[in-house]
């Protein structure tokens, strides 16, 4: 808060006066306080406080502060600005005029004052300035920081890992590798082609779109339920693809598009448990549709104008991974907040172990069929 108050009195120091004319002139402002027989503020020198025994004084001092008694304030202080002009017929410290040594010497001490002054002043220039930069690097810090807080969702590090291992076999590309990782339908005791033909891709842009859409559509699933859920449904969607590909599309298979459709499904459950909840739930959904709708269309007109060939599409593969995804949706994920009705609790729970069923039912007749095939290498 600035002091408006006009000072009544000031008194004035030169600057090339000797300290005991500095300290003369103080101790006559302090004599006059004295006189008025108050004490003077830590804060505010020669300016009276008020006491604790409310005497008049402790009265006078409250009117003073009051804003329209501001300007009968009595404030003394002590003017350094106007201190170099001399009045008419003033007289040095050592009584010689003007144009004497003693006047030469007053001059010199003077300068050095000013230096030093000048000194002093560039030196908490420099200081406020460094205390400046601190505080505005603590700002944009706390910016920043208040930033990432805002963002509610988290780092999909488990898609992420997923997509640097598929990255790496892309890169690496040996033969061998990839004859011993490719799903084939004619070796079905090989379990593991069942979820390592996801880390192989026919082309550079299958490998970037099922990676950018994957690390999208597990962005919000990782932060609301949790990496290891979303990891088992991704996991899982590959392998229902792989077994629903053996069944209905018994050909050499690669990519990650089961698990992503598994994904991508498996937030309408999501979106259904969590609906009071989640914020642009309306959105969310619309984009899981939009992504649904056109990779369906694409897939048609693929179908029709190039027979699904170059590439081929495991349209097989996707729909299980799809209905894999709206199953264990219902199975595995959570909702945040408890539902107040009973109804809607037991409407959950009996999807949960309808799904649960279905999904299992789903994979035991796959793997008997797998098993029973002649065809077995």
């Amino acid at each position: 808060m600035t002091d408006t108050r006009k000072p009544s009195k000031t008194v004035p120091v030169h600057r090339g006066k000797t300290a005991a004319t500095a300290t003369a002139t103080c101790q006559l402002a302090w004599i006059e306080s004295d006189k008025r027989e108050q004490p003077e503020s830590e804060r505010e020198p020669f300016l009276p406080v008020a006491r604790s025994d409310g005497s008049e004084s402790s009265l006078e001092c409250e009117r003073l502060c009051e804003p329209h008694a501001a300007q009968k304030a009595r404030i003394f202080s002590i003017d350094l600005e106007h201190a170099g002009h001399d009045t008419p017929g003033s007289e040095s410290t050592d009584g010689s005029t003007g144009g004497s040594p003693g006047t030469t010497r007053s001059n010199s001490s003077s300068n050095d004052d000013s230096h030093s002054d000048a000194k002093l002043v560039n030196k908490l220039r420099k200081v406020n300035r460094r205390k400046r930069k601190q505080q505005g690097g603590k700002t944009r810090a706390a910016k920043l920081l208040q930033l990432c807080q805002c963002c509610p969702w988290a780092v999909p590090w488990s898609l992420l890992i997923v997509s640097a291992l598929q990255i790496s076999v892309f890169v690496f590309n040996n033969n061998a590798i990839h004859q011993k990782l490719i799903f084939s339908p004619v070796k079905q005791y090989e379990i593991w082609r069942f979820v390592t033909y996801t880390f192989l891709h026919a082309g550079s842009v299958h490998l970037v779109l099922n990676i950018i859409i994957q690390i999208l559509v597990a962005f919000p699933l990782e932060t609301e339920q949790g990496h290891d859920k979303v990891l088992l449904v991704y996991f899982s969607g590959i392998v229902a693809g792989g077994l629903g590909a053996s069944v209905f599309e018994p050909t050499l298979m690669v990519g990650a598009s089961a698990g992503v459709y598994c994904l991508l499904i498996s937030h309408i459950p999501h979106i259904i448990m969590n609906f009071k909840t989640l914020s642009y739930r309306y959105y969310r959904l619309l984009a899981v549709l939009v992504l649904c709708i056109s990779d369906v269309l694409y897939s048609i007109r693929h179908c029709l104008t190039k027979g699904n060939l170059q590439p081929r599409i495991g349209v097989a593969a996707h729909i299980s991974g799809a209905i894999c995804g709206l199953l264990l949706g219902f199975a595995i994920y959570r909702s945040k907040v408890q539902p107040d009705s009973i109804g809607v609790i037991a409407v959950f729970r009996t999807l949960r172990y309808l799904t649960m069923a279905l999904f299992f039912g789903w994979i035991g007749a796959t793997v008997l069929y797998n098993l029973n095939r002649s065809n077995v290498i």
